[in-house]
């Protein structure tokens, strides 16, 4: 046993090392904006990480993309054309184009928008937009009306831009949302209320979405995307590799500590 644990001591020291020794850079997508935002448009009053104050007027609703390159082996989640795949913007202070080109790195929620908020948005804000997609949105294949999507668009950067001291709330708060904008303007801040109430209440049993991730870009808009599958990262299949190894280990001790002496077994065993 003691010889055992030794071994187990040495493959997570092993394991460890190679992870800390050869970091994998992150996956890239590049993606070509198809379309942004469905028309509708409110007043964003918000404060710049920067400590700037901003109002202006924003597009909501959802991201398609064209996917045109890339070093990332998952499939985002879009319509049935090759290559689609949708995104919510997590970045209200930066700009994109439409028909513009960017090459994105991929990154899990909480390092989204590393571009222009220090640190990324943070675990506490990726949970509660984990709950609010898990609620509400847990497929983006799924069909949604202009007024979910534009919803949902809101809610996201409430919760992303909003203090954490705040409770989310669309009509006040360090971040708000107003009219002018587009004609219901009025229908989507109420809607996406109606959103971030939920979050705001919304109990560790909450139902969670699954497979969101962050495309980043410095200087320009991030975005959460769905994932549909992956497949395991280098780190993932070195520590597969050790377990697996151990297992063999294990089981080879173990039939030489147990394993009967076969030439004092009676013939009669040998017969059945």
């Amino acid at each position: 046993m003691f010889g055992i644990k030794r071994f187990v001591s040495f493959a997570i020291i092993l394991g460890a090392s190679a992870l800390g020794a050869s970091a994998a850079p992150a996956a890239t997508v590049i993606a070509t904006l198809s379309s942004y935002g469905t028309g509708d448009s409110l007043t964003l009053h918000a404060v710049r990480p920067n400590g700037t104050p901003m109002a202006q007027q924003v597009l909501t609703g959802i991201a398609n993309f064209n996917r045109t390159g890339g070093t990332e082996t998952a499939t985002l989640v879009g319509s049935n054309v090759p290559g689609n795949f949708y995104g919510f913007c997590i970045e209200p202070f930066e700009s994109i184009s439409l028909a513009g080109s960017y090459a994105f790195d991929v990154s899990p929620l909480s390092g989204g928008a590393n571009s222009s908020i220090p640190g990324g948005i943070g675990s506490a804000a990726a949970g509660k937009i984990s709950t609010l997609f898990g609620q509400f949105a847990p497929n983006l294949a799924a069909p949604m009306t202009v007024l979910q999507t534009s919803a949902l668009q809101v809610a996201l950067w409430e919760i992303v831009s909003e203090l954490s001291s705040n409770p989310l709330d669309v009509f006040a708060g360090n971040t708000y949302f107003s009219t002018p904008g587009s004609a219901n303007a009025t229908d989507i801040m109420n809607l996406a209320q109606t959103y971030v109430s939920y979050v705001n209440s919304a109990g560790p049993n909450a139902p969670q979405a699954q497979g969101l991730q962050a495309l980043t870009v410095n200087g320009n808009q991030d975005f959460l995307v769905q994932v549909v599958s992956t497949a395991p990262e280098p780190g993932t299949w070195l520590m597969m590799l050790l377990g697996f190894g151990l297992v063999g280990y294990t089981m080879r001790n173990r039939r030489g500590m147990v394993s009967p002496d076969v030439t004092r077994l009676p013939k009669a065993v040998f017969n059945r």
